[in-house]
């Protein structure tokens, strides 16, 4: 009995931080909440009409397509970099350690600095477009940051910075775990380094993928710094992501139902990619 008693903390902070904000998110979202009628405890309950009026809004499908743009775009290229650099980090060199550090910058760098160094970047006169024009590329600003299309891009170019030292840290960790001697079997079979990559790194590294797909999917579909920061959602909500939209809905607009809907929209689709990302693992283990 006395060892149930050590579960009380664990379901204490689980009460608290998890299930009482997950529900009454819920309870919020079927209610017409605004910051009026918040603060003097007259809202109404409105059922479902909150999770009808997002399906309608134009702004929400817009925001769950950048989302989804947000999210591929950047586990792509989080993922592909971080393994880039583990792999290269694998056997020692010279300068490895300084090198690795500056990986890790990222992760050193308080976001708001970062965002903002980026948002200054990405201006007209920023870095990226005076790069460009002293080397030929291009011969007039690229508006990053006003065009109707490429303020999501800008977002996401910073995002992948900010995550490529998570991804390369639990690689390169994962890639000291492989037991030299597979490698070393491989080598004696005759099997070139993409091969020994393809068919005994990757395998050997299955679930290690997969809890870094599902722990980005996660950090990504609730990444906020970025998108405001830089872009403010805009213009014209042309950058907006769902966590973004959400954020807007309630400081913005005052509008605490419809921003708790969006994030009950947001726990939905996470947890549908999550177990999607399940599926794959167990059916690799069942192999």
């Amino acid at each position: 009995m006395k060892i149930y008693l050590f579960l009380i903390p664990l379901i204490l902070y689980l009460g608290i931080f998890l299930i009482y904000p997950l529900v009454y998110n819920i309870f919020l979202s079927l209610n017409n909440v605004n910051l009026i009628n918040y603060a003097t405890n007259t809202y109404t309950f409105s059922g479902f009409d909150n999770y009808i009026n997002i399906i309608k809004d134009p702004n929400f499908w817009l925001s769950f397509e950048n989302t989804i743009i947000f999210l591929i775009l950047s586990l792509v290229f989080q993922f592909t970099i971080g393994f880039i650099l583990a792999l290269v980090f694998y056997k020692p060199f010279k300068l490895r350690n300084i090198l690795q550090t500056l990986v890790m910058i990222p992760w050193f760098i308080p976001t708001m600095a970062s965002m903002s160094f980026f948002k200054w970047s990405f201006g007209d006169t920023g870095l990226f477009n005076s790069i460009l024009m002293s080397i030929g590329i291009i011969h007039e600003h690229i508006p990053w940051l006003t065009s109707t299309n490429l303020p999501i891009y800008a977002t996401i170019i910073a995002n992948i910075w900010l995550g490529i030292p998570f991804n390369y840290i639990l690689l390169y960790t994962g890639l000291q775990t492989i037991p030299s001697e597979l490698f070393d079997s491989a080598r004696v079979d005759g099997a070139n380094w993409f091969q020994t990559l393809l068919y005994v790194t990757i395998p050997t590294l299955r679930s290690t993928i997969i809890v870094i797909l599902m722990l980005g999917t996660i950090f990504t579909v609730k990444a906020f710094d970025p998108i405001w920061i830089i872009t403010g959602g805009g213009p014209a909500n042309v950058s907006q992501t769902l966590s973004s939209l959400s954020y807007s809905y309630a400081f913005q607009n005052e509008n605490f139902g419809l921003s708790s809907t969006i994030i009950i929209f947001m726990l939905v689709f996470v947890a549908i990619l999550i177990t999607f990302f399940e599926f794959l693992n167990i059916g690799g283990d069942k192999k």
